[in-house]
């Protein structure tokens, strides 16, 4: 779980970044899909986490 909070964390640095640069230039572009990436990332590995078989104890 704690990789799923980095990759949101770092999604929102990407946000943040995205969100003080230009609109529909090259590296808005290149931010704004890094966020999609980076939560798409994130929710694979909750997912992936959350449905794991469990270990016979």
């Amino acid at each position: 779980m704690k990789t799923a909070l980095t990759l949101v964390y770092l999604s929102f640095i990407a946000g943040l970044f995205a969100s003080i640069t230009d609109r529909y230039t090259p590296l808005w572009t290149a931010l704004a899909a890094a966020v999609v990436v980076l939560l798409v990332a994130a929710l694979l590995r909750v997912h992936a986490v959350v449905n794991a078989p469990r270990a016979d104890e």
